[in-house]
């Protein structure tokens, strides 16, 4: 019985450590990286237009650019509310998406 208890001693994984704190710039970079993803399937017409509705939305009184409660809505985005950050983020994805396809089309 002895010797099967070292047996399983040695084969244990190796204690884990915890995970990094969240901080504002992972938490940006995480948004930015779905939202490339997401933004990445849709048309040109189809980013424009989400680019509008973000804008008036972040132009908003209530707007807070906050890191994680979800809170605000965009109308034909999906039917999630996201946080301020999330759609910040967006936005400089889909600036960069049309910059990007502006540089390649000239």
């Amino acid at each position: 019985m002895d010797d099967n208890w070292h047996l399983l001693a040695r084969h244990r994984p190796p204690p884990t450590t915890p995970p990094e704190p969240l901080t504002a710039e992972r938490i940006d970079a995480g948004y930015r990286l779905y939202w490339t993803k997401i933004a990445l399937a849709w048309d040109d017409e189809r980013r424009a237009t989400i680019a509008a509705r973000v804008a008036g939305v972040i132009a908003g009184p209530d707007f807070e650019n906050n890191a994680l409660e979800r809170r605000f809505r965009v109308e034909g985005l999906d039917e999630l509310a996201h946080s301020g950050a999330s759609l910040l983020a967006l936005a400089e994805v889909l600036r960069a998406l049309e910059a990007f396809d502006a540089d390649t089309t000239e």
